[in-house]
């Protein structure tokens, strides 16, 4: 799939516009300020993820009239949509005029975004990596997102209980129902992601490990019950649960050591692009339909060998991909990406 257009009105900085997109890598460029991630956050949205920050209402200009904000877009491809995004106190998703969840308009329109903040996927805490895992997992298996919000608010009503003294066993099947399908999905996603993994374009030298842990064998329902029952007396002293998918990591694993210390800056930047490519592959593979890339300043930290390696990697996925920068991060493929120029007459 790819977009091929897209508009705004009212949303952040920017200026009403209707913007032309072209197939394969897009570039964002313009100085700070100019909007360019909240162009690719309008992307993002449109395919049915969340902002980048905050709540959907923190999205509308400060000076809309009526306090709301209009996205559209067209995306053709494996299918044609014509999507729609109204933003005030919540989101509404639309499809064709027809009304649809986050979640249905991801399996029609798969995109995975990436800030620079990810590099947290390799020195980060578990939940980035937790993250990095769930949006995947939402991607390829449409009841992940409903369900992992039921399970967060179980969660929740557990810590309730043990912080009040009380018993949490009336939350230990259901716990450990929701807890262990999560387990098992997330597992089950990554291994089919690094099975077939070719090593990205380049991008790497050296192989890499990928595993969730704690290891889990057999049942996650069955594992997570016995899990429970063994943690029990800490879990009451913790006041917390100290088992589940709440406290998942994803092991990433170089030469026989953890990338976070076997790595380089720059090596941890092209190891994250491989990863999402990987991801990427994956929902193809999955899906049966192209992905969409959405990347803010992809070249930062990457030298110049780095951001060679960076777009033709990126070209040679024959994928729609979007990148900002401040400058052209790949000016040896100075013919192979459209450039759109971003200045500040373009912000409201």
């Amino acid at each position: 799939m790819r977009f091929e257009s897209s508009a705004v009105r009212n949303f952040r900085n920017l200026g009403a516009a209707r913007i032309p997109w072209e197939p394969g890598l897009n570039l964002i460029l313009g100085p700070n300020g100019a909007g360019k991630t909240n162009l690719l956050e309008s992307l993002n949205l449109l395919s049915g993820w969340g902002p980048f920050t905050g709540r959907a209402g923190s999205a509308v200009a400060w000076d809309s009239k009526d306090g709301r904000a209009l996205l559209a877009a067209r995306a053709v491809g494996e299918r044609e949509i014509e999507i729609s995004a109204l933003l005030s106190s919540r989101m509404t998703l639309k499809a064709d005029g027809v009304r649809v969840s986050g979640s249905e308009l991801r399996v029609l329109l798969p995109t995975l975004s990436f800030l620079p903040t990810d590099i947290g996927l390799i020195d980060g805490s578990p939940s980035v990596r937790r993250l990095f895992l769930d949006r995947l997992c939402a991607l390829c298996i449409p009841p992940y997102a409903r369900r992992l919000s039921e399970y967060r608010q179980l969660v929740r009503h557990r810590v309730a209980l043990l912080r009040q003294g009380r018993s949490p066993r009336g939350t230990t099947l259901p716990f450990a129902r929701l807890g262990g399908w999560i387990l098992e999905s997330r597992r089950r996603v990554l291994a089919l992601m690094a099975d077939r993994s070719d090593g990205e374009g380049g991008l790497l030298p050296f192989p890499v490990d990928l595993r969730v842990e704690p290891e889990v064998s057999g049942n996650g329902n069955d594992y997570l019950l016995a899990a429970l029952e063994a943690s029990e007396e800490r879990e009451r002293h913790a006041r917390r649960p100290l088992v589940g998918p709440h406290r998942d990591d994803l092991s990433i694993v170089c030469m026989g050591r953890a990338a976070c210390g076997a790595l380089s800056r720059g090596q941890k930047r092209r190891l994250v692009l491989s990863l999402i490519l990987m991801a990427g592959r994956f929902v193809e593979r999955h899906l049966r339909v192209k992905p969409i890339l959405l990347f803010d300043d992809l070249g930062a930290e990457l030298d110049a060998a780095g951001r060679a390696a960076a777009g033709t990697a990126l070209l040679a996925t024959g994928w729609q991909v979007f990148v900002t920068g401040t400058e052209h991060p790949f000016p040896e493929l100075a013919g192979g990406a459209r450039v759109h120029h971003l200045t500040s007459k373009d912000t409201g």
